[in-house]
């Protein structure tokens, strides 16, 4: 279910190692490029069992998820 406008956190139980949970999209202040510009920022949480995957890893593996959002990766 989606909410308009809610940043609220899912609660997710899955047996999978990572899973994504996309919420909602809103426009607020940002600071980019050291400007404060109003920009569209999505919602997502990221859940990572850390039995299965490492923490470093698993900091790699979302960093690099943001900047392939962010550039517009496949689009």
């Amino acid at each position: 279910m989606m909410f308009k406008n809610n940043p609220g956190r899912p609660l997710i139980d899955t047996t999978y190692p990572v899973a994504l949970a996309i919420g909602s999209i809103v426009k607020k202040p940002w600071n980019h490029r050291g400007n404060i510009e109003l920009r569209e920022i999505l919602h997502m949480t990221v859940l990572i069992n850390h039995d299965v995957v490492d923490g470093a890893p698993a900091a790699r593996f979302i960093r690099k998820l943001i900047k392939k959002l962010e550039e517009g990766y496949g689009f």
